[in-house]
């Protein structure tokens, strides 16, 4: 077939000086001429000079994502890698002659009993405006223009295409399904990019890897997120407002939903018939709410503060939830479930209701937890999630706040818990009436989600990772990232052992491992506590901690990464590249990694860029 190449030009490190990515030149072997100043470890920028008047605001809520149809279809000819439709075509498990095709995927519709039916949607990276403060408008990048983006609503077992475009000029993008288990081809791998003005279609099927055959549903995931995942320019894209959420539930979450453990994730009227937007799309459900929490910096034009010398993690002076700085929400005398996340690239919080009250922690990452958890304190730092169940029945008529008490002064790290000078994050106003049409949920006080351990002894291979400092920039083993390189060969199907061990110094490292969930068997030899021994996908490495981790690598092959989740760090080299391998029949030998440490030789068909193009501009995967 004949390719069309971009008509853009090769943006392999025209953006790299804009935004500062020296990890570029880290990589390429000119790290010993940097010498960093004293203002690469600044810890914050300039004050944010606007005045205004907190919780004056209501906190947005995202609208979901409409349904769409996609011309040329997913998977012809038409929308295939190289074409002129979807230049970087989609996933080759798409393809229904593929050995492990999306078919032997797809469940039942619980309410029909029939096949669920593909989704199929757009979402395009575009320039917005948004006003973090009130009457300053604020120069975005974003998901269909709004940040956070729309919220994709998904169901265990129901395939979903996603045609993504590229409308920003002057970037690569590549989109991350955090917390989802993913085909190689739509994981958001930092060099599978979408070029501006191209397509890619990201193919979800949305499944639990199978056991004797059977989706295992304790894997099946709910709360989950997407953001940008470009080599070199996460932190910025991320800062400039490129996240969102997506929720996903299962028939054990829809089924708590009916028996009124959780409140409807969708909102339905007094029939049970769901409700749409004009456009198609569900509505947001009442009682069940995302909170995304970002900090952020305005400049005196009102542009989102960027310091491309900041190699420590930046940090803001605003405190927002869903884009706008400290926003109130109206609620009813009754109980209701917020997604937390940690959004910030570098800022951890410890979440507190101000007047002491408890709340029930039910979920962790991307999934629910064994049994509630009753705390008085939200732990969350980049990336990580946490739902939660707070109760307003008895606070009719007043007024509480959720607030952060984690101290921070430098991206290095957190300072430290500080009860007595907390900092407001959002506003609660407690009505006193509550809508009847509606009735309140009570968490199960039995098994919620059922986990299933992964044995010690079922472990073949134990890996080492040391995250260590070199030049101001950062590695593991020793190494900045390469996407040449293939850091860890796994074989399809195996247990694996890592060992995490932060030797970086005073600097804290949040670890995420795309793909697969992990569990955390020990930190520094004792067993973690609540919530933090379940289902994980990332782990925290304090200073001089050592974290000892199990994975079991099912379903997809190709490469995948792992990588801090302080923004900063990752685009400062701190990543590697693992490729899960498929098995020989014919031999039983793990079949030969892709990666060959020489050149970006990933198939066209996995990575979504014709190898012509990738001869051409090398630089854009190094």
């Amino acid at each position: 077939m004949k390719t069309t190449s971009p008509k853009t030009p090769d943006l392999t490190r025209r953006s790299f000086l804009q935004r500062g990515g020296i990890a570029a030149a880290l990589a390429a072997g000119i790290g010993p001429y940097l010498r960093l100043t004293p203002s690469a470890f600044a810890n914050a920028g300039p004050a944010t000079p606007f005045r205004f008047t907190p919780f004056t605001r209501p906190l947005p809520i995202p609208g979901r994502l409409a349904p769409a149809v996609l011309n040329p279809a997913p998977g012809s000819s038409a929308a295939a890698v190289g074409s002129p439709g979807v230049y970087h075509g989609i996933a080759p498990e798409y393809n229904p002659s593929h050995s492990f095709n999306k078919a032997s995927w797809v469940l039942n519709d619980p309410e029909t009993g029939r096949p669920f039916a593909e989704k199929r949607h757009t979402l395009n990276f575009r320039r917005g405006t948004a006003q973090i403060l009130p009457n300053v408008n604020t120069p975005i990048l974003g998901y269909n223009g709004s940040t956070p983006g729309p919220t994709i609503r998904a169901r265990l077992g129901e395939p979903m295409v996603i045609r993504t475009k590229n409308e920003l000029a002057d970037t690569e993008t590549s989109l991350h399904l955090h917390g989802g288990h993913t085909p190689s081809h739509a994981d958001g791998h930092p060099c599978f990019y979408v070029f501006p003005n191209q397509q890619r279609d990201y193919f979800y099927p949305h499944i639990a890897p199978k056991v004797n055959g059977v989706q295992d549903v304790t894997e099946a995931p709910s709360t989950m997120w997407y953001h940008d995942h470009g080599n070199d320019v996460t932190a910025h894209n991320v800062t400039q407002g490129m996240a969102g959420f997506c929720l996903l539930t299962d028939t054990l979450e829809e089924n708590f939903i009916k028996n009124r453990y959780l409140p409807d994730v969708d909102l339905r009227d007094s029939a049970g018939k769901l409700m749409l937007t004009p456009a198609g799309a569900t509505q947001q459900g009442l009682y069940d709410i995302p909170l995304a929490f970002t900090d952020q910096r305005l400049n005196a034009d009102g542009s989102i503060h960027w310091d491309p010398m900041d190699h420590d993690g930046r940090l803001g002076d605003l405190f927002t939830v869903n884009g706008v700085t400290q926003p109130f929400l109206n609620v009813e005398p009754r109980k209701y479930r917020f997604r937390l996340l940690g959004c910030s690239p570098a800022r951890h919080y410890v979440m507190r209701l101000s007047n002491g009250q408890t709340m029930q922690q039910f979920g962790n990452d991307s999934w629910l937890l064994p049994k509630a958890i009753t705390t008085s304190q939200i732990y969350l730092n980049p990336a990580r999630r946490a739902d939660i169940v707070v109760d307003f029945s008895k606070l009719a008529g007043k007024t509480i706040y959720l607030e952060n008490i984690m101290q921070q002064t430098s991206g290095r790290k957190a300072d430290g818990i500080d009860p007595k000078n907390p900092v407001k994050i959002i506003k609660f106003n407690v009505g006193k009436t509550v809508n009847k049409a509606y009735p309140d949920f009570s968490l199960p006080t039995g098994t919620i989600r059922p986990h299933t351990n992964i044995a010690e002894s079922e472990a073949t291979v134990t890996r080492y990772f040391d995250f260590n400092r070199s030049n101001g920039a950062w590695q593991i083993n020793g190494e900045f990232y390469s996407a040449y390189r293939c850091d860890a060969q796994i074989r399809k199907g195996a247990v694996e052992k890592w060992v995490l061990r932060n030797s970086s110094g005073g600097w804290w490292h949040p670890i995420h491992i795309h793909v697969e969930s992990h569990q955390v068997l020990r930190v520094n030899g004792k067993a973690p506590s609540d919530p933090f021994q379940f289902k994980s996908d990332h782990t925290q490495l304090e200073a001089n901690t050592t974290a000892e981790i199990l994975m079991k690598f099912r379903t997809f092959d190709g490469p995948f990464v792992f990588h801090c989740h302080n923004n900063n760090h990752e685009d400062m080299r701190m990543m590697k590249q693992m490729e899960i391998c498929g098995v020989n029949p014919a031999t039983g030998a793990t079949n030969p990694p892709h990666l060959n440490g020489q050149w970006f030789s990933v198939p066209p068909e996995i990575c979504g860029v014709p190898t012509d193009y990738i001869k051409k501009h090398p630089g854009l995967f190094s």
